[in-house]
């Protein structure tokens, strides 16, 4: 069976206009061109506030072409609230790809800690029935506005990751709720990364999110470019939704040898949210 996912890519890569990432983004091309990557997505949280894009929009400019890679500007931004806002500035001209991230629950009145949301299904303040449906409806809100608003492709960062951490699964989402999510992610042309770092979405979510015809890419999330397409959840994954292994065009990933993590510059960052 021909599987839809490469692993000669790497769709969400931080560098050090992250505050939690050590790499610059030309050392994480320079890995990637190491590993002989064919696509390279750079990207890093934002926050309503971060003026750093164009700086960082230049930087990544300044590397392309990079001989056989295509490299892509991307910015991370968690879903604030219920109706789908993004924690998005104005100006991120000259990106390519928007990643939507659930790093905190999409409360009614804004983001929630999801630690506070574990406490509230357990005291049961908060249903897990309720949560969930809170989620998927603020992911569907963000795809629905990004496709009438939005220039960048979307993708939808490390999926259902913040369900551990409320203390829910994925096995929790009903097949109706995924259903609807990815015909509406299908529908607004939005890419699913299998994430490596978290090791989600499932197996599950995979196979239902490729047979609604969403395209599947796979990301490390590397916040160091020693880790830049080095997969192994990632392939598990992806054997588990297709019964057999992930196409790779690379071959094995070349370990890059030991080095200092560089200085990071003064000017402010964002970590993840």
């Amino acid at each position: 069976m021909t599987i839809p996912l490469s692993l000669d890519e790497d769709h969400h890569v931080h560098s050090s206009f992250s505050d939690d990432a050590v790499s610059t983004v030309a050392e994480n091309v320079a890995a990637a061109r190491r590993r002989g990557l064919r696509a390279l997505c750079l990207a890093d949280h934002v926050r309503r506030d971060s003026a750093w894009v164009p700086d960082f929009v230049a930087a990544v400019d300044g590397l392309r072409p990079a001989g056989g890679l295509d490299v892509l500007a991307g910015v991370e931004a968690k879903i604030l609230d219920r109706a789908g806002r993004l924690d998005l500035p104005d100006g991120i001209g000259g990106t390519d790809v928007v990643l939507i991230a659930d790093h905190q629950f999409p409360g009614d009145l804004g983001p929630v800690h999801p630690l506070q949301m574990r406490e509230a299904i357990a005291s049961g303040e908060a249903t897990a029935e309720k949560v969930i449906g809170c989620l998927m409806e603020a992911i569907g809100g963000a795809l629905d506005w990004g496709a009438r608003a939005l220039a960048q492709r979307m993708q939808l960062a490390h999926l259902f990751s913040i369900l551990p951490k409320m203390g829910l699964a994925e096995s929790d989402v009903s097949d109706a709720a995924l259903g609807r999510l990815a015909r509406e992610a299908s529908a607004a042309g939005a890419l699913l990364e299998v994430n490596e770092k978290w090791a989600c979405p499932s197996a599950r979510t995979v196979r239902a999110f490729a047979a609604a015809g969403v395209q599947l890419v796979a990301s490390t999330d590397s916040h160091d470019c020693r880790d830049i397409g080095v997969y192994d959840a990632v392939r598990h994954i992806a054997g588990g939704a297709f019964s057999g292994p992930a196409h790779s065009g690379a071959g094995p990933p070349r370990p890059d040898p030991p080095r200092p993590a560089p200085s990071r510059p003064a000017r402010s960052r964002s970590a993840e949210p």
